[in-house]
């Protein structure tokens, strides 16, 4: 079974830099057809995300970074990578108040 990409485009109005945050944004995609498309190193197509589901998902993981006891303003690391997880994870730090801190992933040089 293959993987689709998203559309590019869609039928929500234009808007111009008029969102109050990032995840106020995401919010409004989220009512559209589109979102990330994740492609390998050698231009293959692994993972969508569309932005609704984006959404979904960011606010769910909101919720338990709040249950941990995490508070509004604390940061979290956060392993940049090419992964719908990263998306996930950062939207959900908007949504939840956090600091997101993207960190470099680890290298394995060698064996």
């Amino acid at each position: 079974m293959s993987v689709q990409p998203t559309p590019t485009e869609h039928n929500l109005a234009r808007r111009y830099a008029d969102f109050a945050t990032l995840s106020e944004a995401l919010d409004y995609a989220a009512d559209g057809a589109t979102g990330c498309n994740f492609y390998t190193g050698r231009g293959k197509l692994f993972a969508v995300l569309p932005y609704a589901e984006l959404r979904e998902q960011a606010l769910k993981i909101a919720y338990q970074l709040h249950g941990l006891g995490l508070q509004r303003g604390d940061r979290v690391a956060l392993v940049a990578d090419t992964h719908p997880n990263f998306q996930n994870f950062f939207f959900a730090c908007q949504y939840a108040g956090l600091v997101a801190v993207p960190v470099p992933p680890p290298l394995q040089l060698g064996g």
